[in-house]
């Protein structure tokens, strides 16, 4: 009786562990981390501009026009700031951190950003399109302004 027990029991370890061992080592064959799904980014800001008047920075760019059916279509702009100030200079290898500014909604053609500015600072800016999804385009060129 005993033996029999002993039999079954075996039987069903084995019939477990057979296939773990098998499925455990054989895998999926993909190695790596997962890839998110692949899309199309909004096309980025090319001819970023700013104008300072008094206390007031400006920023100025253009939206550019859907490319053709594959190209997202641009739901808005974030715009990033960099602020350091000119009497604690940073490290020449530190990282730049920009701070998200803002979201904004498109608008064809032309859009606008101020901002109130200090003397004594270097402000760095740039400007990156997103789509419906809120996938984001590549980083505009980043204008520099020192105010001292």
């Amino acid at each position: 009786m005993q033996n029999k027990f002993s039999d079954r029991f075996t039987a069903s370890l084995m019939g477990l562990i057979i296939p773990l061992v098998v499925f455990g080592v054989t895998g999926c064959g993909i190695k790596g981390p997962p890839v998110p799904p692949a899309h199309a980014k909004p096309p980025a800001v090319g001819d970023l501009q700013f104008q300072v008047t008094g206390n007031r920075l400006s920023l100025i760019w253009s939206v550019p026009p859907k490319q053709t059916a594959d190209t997202p279509g641009v739901a808005g702009a974030k715009v990033f700031r960099l602020k350091r100030s000119l009497k604690n200079l940073p490290c020449r290898d530190c990282p730049q951190v920009f701070s998200l500014m803002g979201r904004f909604p498109a608008r064809s053609g032309t859009m606008q950003f101020q901002d109130t500015i200090e003397n004594g600072f270097d402000y760095y800016y740039k400007v990156v399109l997103y789509d419906d999804g809120n996938h984001d385009g590549e980083d505009s060129n980043i204008v520099h302004a020192r105010i001292e």
